[in-house]
């Protein structure tokens, strides 16, 4: 999934990086910049959502737009409160994947981070 949307948003004018667990994402935001994060609710070792609530030390202005599988209302509420701008249920449409991250960045000069 990781690959698969790095390609898309790549192909739609994003600089991207990507990260395969919330503790190399958290470390991404420490060294760079980014715009937005799409990030898994469930993830290896650090979950989304723990993940999301050290992401607002370190860059407390990043959007972040979480994505699940699962339907745990606990995790998605959780989400939700540490301010999650979206929780998309998966499979997701790519096009709102897009136009929320076009209302945050920009093609060609944004940078998005995917854990």
């Amino acid at each position: 999934m990781v690959e698969t949307l790095v390609d898309i948003l790549s192909a739609n004018g994003y600089d991207v990086a990507g990260a395969h667990s919330g503790g190399a994402a958290i470390s991404m935001l420490r060294e760079s910049h980014y715009d937005v994060a799409l990030m898994d609710i469930q993830m290896p070792g650090v979950n989304g959502v723990e993940a999301l609530k050290t992401i607002r030390t370190v860059a407390p202005h990043l959007t972040v737009i979480m994505m699940t599988a699962f339907t745990s209302d606990e995790l998605v509420e959780e989400a939700r409160r540490a301010s999650a701008v979206d929780v998309l249920f998966k499979p997701f449409d790519i096009a709102r994947v897009l136009d929320l991250i076009s209302s945050s960045a920009r093609p060609g000069g944004a940078q998005g981070a995917r854990a």
